[in-house]
């Protein structure tokens, strides 16, 4: 992965003493993905991660605290967030209820890295390209896209199909989920959809699950996960045209995986004779209310969308059973 995951790598030494194997993990990829994050401290209410300007965001809550009264099964701490391991390419695994990587999200971290209104947010973002077309997407994640964009341009040359798959329909956007209090990550200029008439959305298909969330091109998945990107048809409530830059989440699925190491972590694991992390899965609520394309609350107006910015999508098809 490149781009702010090429930050000088954290030795072991930098990392809280006090902190398990998977907060280590996470500590190491969140400090790749972000460099405005400096380290972490902790007190009686839990574990912060701490920026360059001073701010805190809560990484886990300490036993016995609550991590944040809006905490709930969508809206979680950085921890819970990068809790469920993110199947790299080639893998596609089956998505049963509840197998959603990449969907529960940390919103006070996605304010403090982007934003927290739609002109804090749109005062930062760049234009990006794909395919001949522009968008715009916070600066991380525009140049994320423009190295995809450059791997992308020989494939679609050498195999025009994916052409079709590459259409844009939607970057940021300053909306809620439909519902939901919560924000769409489009609203941090961190995701973008493309050719929505054919990698379609589960609330628009009865199927489930859908084909092309095994036959949709690796290619394409690929050069965007490089790049730091997840897929929404990796998720059970599959979003097929959703790629949304969470580069923290592929850092730890490579870490997993064994294409990435912590500095030093092979010797240590190796001397204890146990593996590099536990993986720890967040708790499965079946009953918790799906992302919504189908029909976005609009938060933005002309007085605070940033000029030349794409509008929000507007409302799909009815809601599927």
């Amino acid at each position: 992965m490149n781009g702010p995951a090429n930050a000088p790598a954290n030795s072991l030494a930098d990392l809280p003493a006090d902190l398990d194997d998977t907060g280590r993990m996470d500590l190491y990829c969140l400090r790749r993905a972000y460099p405005q994050i400096t380290g972490m401290v902790a007190d009686a209410q839990g574990q912060w991660l701490v920026f360059t300007d001073g701010r805190r965001v809560l990484y886990a809550a300490a036993a016995g605290q609550e991590a944040s009264g809006q905490e709930s099964e969508w809206v979680v701490s950085v921890r819970v967030s990068m809790a469920e391991p993110y199947p790299l390419e080639p893998e596609r695994p089956e998505t049963p209820l509840g197998v959603s990587p990449g969907r529960r999200r940390s919103y006070d971290l996605l304010q403090t890295l982007y934003g927290a209104s739609p002109k804090a947010v749109g005062s930062h973002l760049v234009q990006a390209r794909l395919n001949g077309q522009h968008l715009h997407l916070s600066p991380a994640a525009a140049q994320a896209m423009n190295r995809a964009d450059a791997v992308l341009a020989p494939q679609v040359a050498h195999e025009p199909r994916l052409k079709t798959l590459l259409k844009m329909d939607g970057g940021f956007a300053w909306r809620r989920i439909a519902g939901e209090n919560r924000l769409s990550p489009h609203a941090f200029g961190i995701a973008f959809d493309i050719s929505p008439g054919i990698a379609t959305y589960w609330r628009w298909s009865k199927l489930r699950p859908h084909p092309l969330q095994k036959s949709y091109p690796a290619s394409i998945v690929a050069a965007f996960e490089n790049e730091g990107f997840i897929w929404g048809g990796k998720w059970h409530e599959y979003d097929l045209m959703h790629f949304e830059y969470r580069p923290e989440i592929i850092c730890k699925a490579r870490v997993l995986q064994g294409q990435e190491h912590l500095p030093g972590a092979d010797a240590a694991a190796q001397s204890a004779g146990q593996s590099l992390a536990p993986v720890v899965k967040p708790t499965d609520k079946s009953a918790a209310r799906p992302e919504s394309k189908s029909a976005d609350k609009t938060l933005d107006s002309a007085a605070t969308r940033p000029a030349g910015l794409p509008q929000p999508e507007a409302a799909g098809a009815p809601a599927a059973p």
